[in-house]
């Protein structure tokens, strides 16, 4: 019966992580939508690839799917940030 426990508690710890990530994620998308800078965009890219290589993501198909398809969403974000930057500075 331990040996359930500990299973059980291992389950959890993995979607607990999921979950902690997520909140993570939620948590920089609302940072970058009040304060929009690279840096927070280079942040929700790197946090939605670390959901997408989660070992258990695959137990959660279709968040896995709408993370996935978002990181090319926010690298265009990166790519329109830094354009937005240096024509400021050219102004």
């Amino acid at each position: 019966m331990n040996k359930v426990n500990k299973l059980e508690k291992g389950t959890d710890t993995s979607i607990d992580s999921i979950d902690h990530q997520q909140a993570r994620l939620f948590y920089l998308i609302t940072q970058y939508s009040l304060h929009p800078c690279v840096h927070i965009a280079e942040r929700v890219v790197q946090q939605l690839t670390n959901i997408c290589r989660h070992p258990n993501i695959e137990l959660l198909p279709a968040q896995h799917y709408i993370y996935c398809q978002s990181i090319n969403y926010w690298r265009s974000r990166l790519v329109k940030d830094e354009s937005e930057g240096s024509r400021h500075q050219l102004h």
